[in-house]
């Protein structure tokens, strides 16, 4: 039997695509209600950093990713280039 992937045991795998993905060009106070509400899913998730780490390996610019929204994962991304290279000088 093969074992499942990560997304196969992710929470959001009947919430619904449009839920992470917002539409082009949508509001902000729409896009904040329905981030708060793809968050509350993946607060839950039992693969959810396997997600988030997914989603910086592929770069995403977009969506909710690990509970993670775009904002919060560039400065995530700078956080960790940060700790990368202070790890690379010592």
């Amino acid at each position: 039997m093969t074992p499942l992937s990560w997304q196969d045991r992710a929470a959001c795998g009947h919430a619904g695509f449009t839920l992470f993905f917002g539409p082009e060009n949508e509001r902000q106070g729409p896009k904040e209600r329905r981030e708060r509400q793809a968050r509350a899913v993946c607060a839950g998730c039992p693969v959810r950093s396997e997600c988030a780490d997914d989603a910086f390996t592929r770069n995403a610019k977009f969506g909710v990713w690990g509970g993670m929204g775009e904002e919060e994962r560039k400065a995530e991304r700078r956080r960790r280039l940060r700790a990368g290279q202070k790890e690379d000088a010592a």
